[in-house]
């Protein structure tokens, strides 16, 4: 410990998220970290600190890339001369001791591997190489820039990892929306807050007392300037952004669109025949079969979306597991309702298999989306607007949906993604299906404030017409105003 320390300590920001590995005996820390904070040189510690206290370990350090790995840690021999003296942006400073020499027994260039006198291995690899990660047996493990990987990575060498009881530290900015592995970045990030086993931590540049404040201060300023307040969050203070400058929908607001399930079934059951009534599918036999149960009422045009489906398991997405699971929902939400006759079914005009096979097998009838009639852009502008009036309830089951409009954005050419909008596109084939249109519902929405304007003076509206009656006690009588 003290040839590692002869040069190198971390800082009072590294110190206090390291703790919990080395003292507390955690399983994982997830330290989501802002830009300088120095995670480079604290992954190399971890990994240099595990072998030389635990002979025999392989402890592997995990990059994106393994091109970007070898780049970062071991062409410029960050690892191997570790130890030596270096300035604050962790270049090696000439004529530093080389403390950490005698440990290392042999150098392998060409397979990024340093072996150490006690037997341990300190490894870099890749996450494009997930093909062979569940034949690795690791003793300790490194994720950096874990954003940024290949999904497919941790899903093989997780179990590995798991058998042995080898902790991991995942290290790095935290994903903007659109990112290929922002979903398992998030379901690691709940998964290291909820156990106690694990640590998650949000760490901030300003931690790093090596770096001058006032550099940040430089860049944070014109971010600010552009307005990309959601940038200054994620790369600089190590949160979770969702949405952000690039969002589709940055009026999605939780507060205002989600509501308890119970609550909306509560406000809509006096009138379950009076709503128009859909279920639209998204059929995806083998990527993703995605679909929702919703309710609209024709007088008020709000939208009340009550259920989804949102299934990966391709052994569960056939005609023959996912119908039974609709039909049920269905009669959940409108019990009394005749499926086929009360609810207009709706599926993906390009999976036509669907319809075929539901029509075979259960002789219920499904009607093609027409979506080529129907521009993408529009019926997204159509959604803003309805959320903006706030003409929609999203019952609080629909997880799936909600995350997938919360974290559907645009990427970096502003173009609109391809991917995770399973329910976004069935939410646009519900208003396309129902011929939603604003104008109607604005002009509903005014006649509705007009009359609740006028509520209170009923009397004063109509007496200079006919005095000599009594309108308040005939119109509470006729339009039941009193109820």
């Amino acid at each position: 410990m003290e040839d590692l320390h002869a040069n190198w300590t971390p800082h009072s920001g590294q110190l206090k998220t390291l703790k919990d590995l080395f003292y507390k005996d955690c399983s994982m820390v997830m330290i989501q970290c802002g830009r300088k904070w120095g995670k480079t040189d604290a992954a190399i510690y971890c990994l240099w600190r595990w072998a030389l206290l635990h002979p025999g370990s392989s402890c592997y350090y995990v990059a994106p890339e393994l091109k970007h790995g070898k780049e970062l840690i071991w062409h410029n021999q960050r690892l191997v001369k570790f130890g030596k003296e270096r300035d604050h942006l962790g270049r090696i400073v000439p004529g530093g001791i080389d403390s950490l020499k005698k440990y290392i027994k042999q150098i392998n260039n060409s397979e990024a591997r340093l072996t150490l006198n006690n037997g341990s291995q300190i490894i870099i690899v890749g996450s494009e190489n997930w093909g062979a990660a569940n034949g690795l047996t690791p003793d300790f493990a490194v994720y950096d820039e874990f954003k940024v990987f290949k999904k497919q990575w941790h899903t093989e060498f997780n179990p590995n990892r798991i058998v042995r009881k080898a902790p991991l530290v995942l290290i790095g900015t935290p994903p903007k929306p659109g990112d290929a592995n922002r979903e398992q970045y998030i379901q690691v990030a709940e998964q290291a807050i909820s156990r106690k086993d694990m640590v998650h931590i949000e760490a901030s540049s300003y931690d790093n007392p090596h770096i001058p404040k006032d550099e940040i201060d430089r860049e944070i300023e014109i971010l600010k300037q552009r307005g990309e307040f959601d940038v200054i969050e994620r790369e600089y203070y190590g949160k979770i952004v969702t949405g952000g400058s690039a969002a589709i929908f940055p009026m999605l607001d939780r507060s205002r669109h989600v509501r308890p399930h119970n609550d909306i079934m509560l406000e809509i059951r006096r009138d379950l025949k009076k709503l128009e009534w859909y279920c639209i599918t998204d059929p995806g036999s083998t990527t993703c079969f995605a679909a929702m149960v919703a309710a609209i009422n024709p007088y008020t045009k709000k939208i009340y979306i009550l259920d989804e489906i949102y299934e990966q398991d391709q052994q569960h997405t056939s005609v023959r597991s996912i119908y039974p699971r609709l039909d049920h929902k269905m009669s959940e939400m409108y019990p009394t309702c005749e499926v086929d006759e009360d609810f207009f079914k709706v599926y993906d005009e390009a999976a036509a298999w669907f319809a075929t096979e539901v029509l075979h097998q259960y002789g219920v009838s499904f009607f093609p989306t027409q979506k080529h009639l129907h521009k993408k852009e529009m019926g997204l502008s159509l959604i803003k607007d309805i959320l903006l009036h706030n003409l929609v309830d999203i019952s609080d089951r629909c997880i799936k949906l909600y995350w997938e409009m919360e974290n559907y954005a645009k990427d970096d050419k502003g173009n609109i993604p391809k991917k995770d909008d399973h329910l976004v596109d069935t939410f646009r084939y519900l208003v396309a299906a129902a011929n939603y249109n604003m104008v109607e519902a604005m002009e509903i929405i005014k006649q509705r404030n007009d009359v609740e304007r006028r509520g209170y003076s009923l009397k004063e509206d109509y007496n200079d017409f006919a005095p000599e009656r009594d309108w308040t006690k005939i119109l509470s009588r006729d339009w039941n105003l009193g109820e």
